[in-house]
Order: structure tokens, then sequence, then C-alpha cells
């Protein structure tokens, strides 16, 4: 796990950076931010991904990058896959087989798609930069892109959709979401972000929380239900899809922190929230009772799930944080500190240990490979 610590140290030392700066600028009477150091920090997150070379799924995408996927007109020419098997990771991956990229080529391109969208949507709604690049190691916002890149390349399609609706740019909402749902259909979930935009601990979060854990506790009861909705989504499950070991428990409490958070606060702490911090909390929300249902059925289905709306957490953090006195944050943030990063070593030294399991390439074997 060291080349993850170092990457950890190295994006928080650049985070700062940033922090620091952006308030000079501000202090300076510029509405102006900082360009250079997010710019370098999200290529140095980008280069780490796309080089590694095996790893989770990473083998499975070289199979069928390197075996099965035709060129472009190969692609046009056969019969086009269904949206759930990723029609828009088909296309891509048959325009990059026409341009002749390797595979290394490919994972480079995907950890750059992936890792823009996700960097610059912390670096729009975070509070704290240093700690928004925490969380995305912390959670596993970040390293899950070392893994799923169906998902990943929806995710980052449904970041856009969020500032989209917070813009009420509802056009450019449907496109992100419709492009999103080419690469993963479940990331039709997002059309959930037009209800979640009201105050929280309210009325309407109750009924999100009974809904959820009513669910939770009945889904043996409710599989006939959750495999139609899927079916209507385009994948083909079964029950044993949702049956299995359930979400590791620490995970789950993990997920759970914002809302305990904001529990401990009362409704004071969204007095004067806006609609950005109502829907980030929201989301987050999801996450949480997301991970909750995944207690009683099949970790790979309900905490992938999930992931879609980890985001929220990481935005919603610093948020929580400043509705607390000094002394009251101080401790809070030190107990994040400690149990955030003794979740990241549980997850990455522990359950999978990075280091075995996600060998890389040198970056300057890379570049010279190129030539």
């Amino acid at each position: 796990m060291t080349r993850l610590w170092v990457l950890l140290a190295v994006s928080l030392l650049i985070a700062l950076i940033i922090d620091i700066r952006d308030k000079n600028l501000a202090a300076s009477g510029s509405s102006r931010k900082d360009v250079f150091f997010t710019v370098l920090l999200t290529v140095i997150l980008a280069f780490f991904c796309g080089l590694r070379t095996w790893g989770n799924d990473t083998g499975t995408y070289r199979e069928i990058y390197e075996y099965l996927t035709p060129d472009l007109e190969g692609f046009l020419a056969n019969e086009l896959p269904d949206f759930a098997d990723g029609i828009g990771l088909s296309f891509v991956n048959s325009i990059l087989k026409t341009l002749h990229f390797t595979f290394q080529d490919v994972l480079i391109f995907y950890a750059f798609a992936n890792i823009i969208p996700y960097v610059f949507f912390v670096r729009r709604y975070s509070k704290s930069m240093v700690f928004g690049v925490f969380l995305m190691f912390t959670t596993g916002f970040y390293t899950f892109t070392l893994a799923a890149i169906k998902q990943c390349m929806a995710t980052a399609f449904c970041l856009l959709s969020i500032s989209a609706a917070l813009d009420k740019k509802w056009i450019r909402y449907i496109v992100c979401i419709g492009l999103a749902t080419m690469f993963h259909p479940y990331s039709m979930v997002y059309l959930l972000v037009l209800f979640l935009m009201f105050k929280p601990w309210t009325k309407r979060t109750f009924i999100y929380m009974a809904v959820f854990i009513s669910i939770g506790f009945l889904l043996e009861n409710l599989l006939g239900v959750v495999l139609d909705i899927t079916d209507m989504m385009g994948a083909n499950y079964d029950e044993t899809s949702f049956v299995g070991e359930g979400v590791n428990i620490f995970r789950v409490l993990v997920s759970f922190v914002p809302l305990m958070m904001a529990l401990l606060g009362g409704r004071k702490t969204f007095e004067n929230s806006t609609k950005t911090d109502n829907l980030m909390f929201n989301l987050a929300m999801l996450n949480a009772l997301i991970m909750f249902v995944g207690l009683f059925g099949t970790a790979n289905y309900f905490a992938r799930l999930a992931n879609y709306f980890l985001p929220g957490q990481i935005i919603t953090l610093p948020f929580l944080l400043k509705r607390w006195t000094p002394r009251q944050r101080t401790i809070l943030i030190i107990l994040c500190i400690v149990g955030y990063l003794g979740y990241f070593y549980y997850e990455h030294a522990i359950i999978r240990p990075f280091d075995i399991g996600y060998p890389q390439m040198n970056f300057f074997d890379y570049i010279a490979s190129l030539w």
C-alpha cells in the first residue's frame, strides 16, 4: 500500500497549495481560482490510475478490447450491443481501436475521462479542497476508478448532470444522464436528483429513510419487484445475483457518518443551507441507505449502486463540520481523520492488498513506448 500512501500525501500537499492560492487570490480581490495546481493534481491522479497493468476488472477489459472489439467500421457493420452491455464503451473502444491505441493507451484515456470530472466536481463544490481530496481517497471514490471503467464513465457524466440540475439546465441534465446510461444502465438512478433538492430533516427525509429501511428488512420478499426493475433497465439478473455475502458492516458504518453528524447537529444544521448543500446531503443519505439495504443483499450489486451517490458524502462532510463550534469541529475532524484513515488502511491493506493486486507500468517506460 506504500504507493497509495505516497500518492495520498502528494495529492494532499497539492490540494493544500490550491486552498492557499485560492485564499490569496480572494484576498487580493481577484475572482480567479488556482488552475495550474488543479490541472497538476488531475494529471497525477489520472496517470496513477491509467498506468496499472492488472487488478480487479482490468484483465476483463483487456480481453474485451484486445480480442473482442472491432474497429469502428466493424462495429457499425455488426449488430449493435444493447445498453445493458455498455454500448457507449463498445463504441468508444472501437474508435480507439481504429486509432491503433494499445490497451495501456486505452487505460490512460479512460483515466483522464474519469478523473477530470471527478477532480473538478470536488473543486467546484467542496468547502475545502484538502478535505475533499482526503475523502476522495479514503471513501474509495478515487480508488474505484482503478476497477470499474463502465461505471466510472457513467458516474463522470452523472457528476456533470448534477451541475446541470443545479444550474437548471434541464436539457443538458437529460443529455448527461442519457450518455451515462450508454455506459452503465443503472446511472438512470440519477433521475432521482430531481427529487433530492429538498431541505434535509423534513418529512421527506424520514419518508426516504423509512422506505429504504423497510426494503432492507423485506428484501427477500421484494426480490421479484427488484428483478422486474432491473429487467426494465436492460439487465438480466436472477435471484442469485441479489443474494449472497452482504456489504461489510464497517463499510456501512462509514457511509452513515454524514447522517449521524447531521442528526447530532439537529435541524439547525440546515437553517441557512443552499440548494447545493441540500442536494449533496441527500445524495450522501441515499448512499448510506442503499448500503444499509446491501446488508441484506449482495455487496457486489448494492455497494456499486450506492457508489453513484458517494460524491455527495465527499462534499457534504466539510459543510457539516463548519456547522459546529471551533472546539467541537476540532474533535470531529480528528475523529474523521482517524476513522477514515483506518477504513482506508483496512480496505487497501487488509481486505484487498493494493501493492499485490495492482501492478503498474513505469511512467517513463510508458512515455518511451509512445515513440
